[in-house]
């Protein structure tokens, strides 16, 4: 099965925006951009993937100078979503991923992608909690690239075909979205 890692980078980043800290993405955490963590551990999967951004966040796309690049002038989520798996429909299926969640391990990537090969519809569940990356084989594409606004795929997620992957990797519930969480990852990304 042909698989490819959609990470969803075109988002407003409002929330980390006010504190006038400009896109989430593109701070400093760890000595290292909130996005390169994130495309680093996805990297390391040795999966195919792209990032899908808005066309004018030129800064992150100096970050990703080596990747493909969806650019999308998103509403939300689900139009993100759309754009990439639009861009992408060669794959057999599709592992989604937050550039915000730069925790993530590898490991996790590919217990998700081994668990879609069997199953067309999967999702990362971490001590109860719904977390990501969550991953759809390619009957769900129709769905997937009719999504709009910014519930992303969530209604699609209750499908009774869903398969949950009990993981221990808190990166798949830990993400970035103000300045508070940056503080607390730079210091310990599992508080």
């Amino acid at each position: 099965m042909n698989l490819i890692i959609l990470v969803m980078a075109a988002g407003y980043s409002s929330r980390f925006r006010q504190s006038g800290q400009g896109n989430k993405l593109a701070a400093i955490m760890q000595g290292k951009p909130v996005l390169q963590h994130t495309l680093d551990n996805v990297r390391a999967t040795g999966f195919d993937f792209c990032v899908v951004a808005r066309p004018e966040d030129l800064e992150l796309h100096g970050f990703m100078a080596q990747e493909r690049i969806v650019t999308c002038s998103s509403e939300g989520l689900g139009e993100s979503i759309a754009a990439g798996v639009s861009a992408t429909a060669e794959y057999d299926g599709w592992l989604i991923t937050l550039a915000d969640m730069p925790f993530i391990t590898p490991s996790s990537y590919q217990k998700v992608a081994h668990a879609l090969r069997n199953s067309p519809l999967v999702r990362a569940r971490i001590k109860g909690m719904q977390g990501h990356p969550v991953g759809f084989q390619q009957s769900f594409y129709p769905q997937l690239c009719a999504l709009k606004g910014d519930r992303g795929a969530r209604e699609l997620l209750n499908a009774d075909a869903l398969t949950v992957v009990d993981l221990s990797d808190r990166g798949c519930i830990t993400d970035i979205d103000t300045a508070e969480d940056l503080t607390r990852c730079n210091q310990d990304p599992y508080l």
